[in-house]
């Protein structure tokens, strides 16, 4: 009966999984001609500026809100707490958050040296908006999460990016708006899954408080619960991003454009560790442990394999789709896309474990491993940067990548009893529940 509970869990992970990932293909396609859009009407200097508009803010928001939101989707998942609870929590933290996160954003602003030119500072500055628009959607995110409404997710994704489709083509071809004009239409697109959120929580709420007052506790037990892996998730937002702001200081605006592609580009790979993961947290986290423990290795090889032959195919076709996309003025950017992909293969592992470790209530140990790897990231890039320029900050991420996934590995391993070969390597039974997926797929398109 084991086996087949781990059967029946498996192939709901995979098919969910699979479902997130074509939706978030379709929404790459969609999100390609908004990149090329902007990188081709703004230029290197200009998408230099978006790409800065679009990092800052959300590296404070996803700071500010202090694992909040992860605490949210676990309470919710597992029951803990009810819906109207966590709304009128959420409420509550959306206004205080955006209080504090704002004013903090802009004091920044005035004394980052990187931001000096006048047409980078008025666009940076404007995007202070966006932070409360970021943690409404990180918010929205959590709800659906925690109530398993992964259709809505994806629902929610994309519309979103049709939107910001048509609202930048409104920018760029009718009002001109130049970078100002594309933060605007970017905050607008943003609010469509927290619009989305809304519904659904009135639909689950069926005649039930929408909000409750939180009860006594709630609020520390999800700070608690938040913080133990917020310092991982800050960590984590400065590896994946600190190398943007020291490219911009150290190397100019113009290779900031180059490098943003570079890194937009690289990570379409994360989006298949990614659609697992946004299924497998709640997942775990109303499994007990031993379920668990046999659950997530067969997730992790099987993510690993698929995203390591996508990485293969995105490095061989890297030059022309380059070239295609963003013609020869983003030439320059070709190496450090390709120096990125081996390092997005390997991170796919710490993006799974970390929805494992948060379902054992096991943060800290992702802050530990998500400290080791910003500190390799922090080091290389001030060595490198300088030296190497964009390609120099790329490696820097790579080596990082690989630093924090296998301190993760080995953190879930110890926890987990897990051995190498069952996290890492495909197996038969793999490649017969894909035949097994493929069939129900096609049954289902007949």
């Amino acid at each position: 009966m084991r086996d087949s509970g781990i059967e029946s869990h498996a192939k709901t992970v995979f098919r969910h999984s699979l479902m997130t990932l074509g939706t978030r293909v379709g929404i790459v396609l969609v999100n390609i001609p908004t990149s090329i859009l902007v990188a081709r009407l703004l230029g290197t200097e200009g998408q230099g500026i978006y790409a800065s508009a679009i990092v800052f803010p959300t590296v404070f928001a996803s700071i500010g809100i202090l694992g909040v939101d992860a605490a949210h989707t676990y309470l919710l998942s597992g029951r803990r707490a009810t819906l109207g609870q966590i709304n009128g929590q959420t409420l509550r933290l959306l206004a205080a958050f955006s209080a504090i996160i704002t004013p903090a954003y802009l004091v920044f602003l005035r004394f980052y040296e990187g931001a000096s030119e006048p047409a980078l500072v008025a666009v940076l500055t404007l995007a202070a908006a966006a932070i409360p628009v970021l943690l409404a959607k990180y918010f929205a995110v959590a709800l659906l999460l925690g109530l398993h409404r992964i259709k809505w997710f994806n629902l929610g994704n994309t519309l979103q990016a049709i939107l910001l489709l048509g609202l930048m083509c409104l920018n760029l071809f009718v009002f001109d708006g130049g970078p100002r004009g594309a933060i605007v239409a970017y905050l607008l697109s943003e609010l469509a899954i927290v619009v989305l959120a809304l519904v659904v929580a009135r639909r689950e709420a069926a005649g039930r408080p929408l909000l409750e007052s939180p009860p006594p506790g709630l609020l520390r037990r999800s700070l608690v619960y938040g913080i133990q892996g917020h310092a991982g998730n800050v960590l984590v937002q400065f590896t994946y991003r600190f190398d943007m702001f020291l490219v911009l200081s150290m190397v100019g605006l113009a290779a900031q454009g180059l490098y943003s592609i570079s890194v937009i580009l690289a990570e379409k790979l994360s989006h298949i560790p990614q659609s697992v993961q946004v299924v497998l947290f709640p997942k775990l986290s109303s499994l007990p442990p031993e379920e668990a423990n046999r659950l997530t290795p067969r997730v992790l090889r099987n993510s690993l394999f698929l995203t390591f032959l996508s990485g293969i195919a995105l490095y061989l076709l890297s030059r022309p789709l380059l070239l295609l996309f963003y013609g020869t003025e983003y030439l320059p950017a070709l190496q450090a896309f390709q120096i990125l992909l081996p390092g997005i293969i390997v991170l796919s592992i710490a993006k799974i474990l970390a929805g494992d470790l948060s379902s054992r209530d096991k943060r800290l140990y992702h802050t530990i491993a998500s400290g080791a790897g910003f500190a390799a990231n922090l080091g290389l890039c001030f060595a490198w940067i300088p030296r190497y320029g964009i390609e120099g900050a790329a490696w820097a991420s790579t080596v990082a990548y690989s630093i924090q996934s296998a301190f993760m590995l080995w953190f879930f391993m110890r926890f987990s009893g897990s051995s190498l070969s069952e996290s890492l390597f495909v197996r038969g039974e793999d490649f017969r529940t894909y035949g097994e997926l493929l069939r129900t797929l096609l049954r289902r398109r007949g």
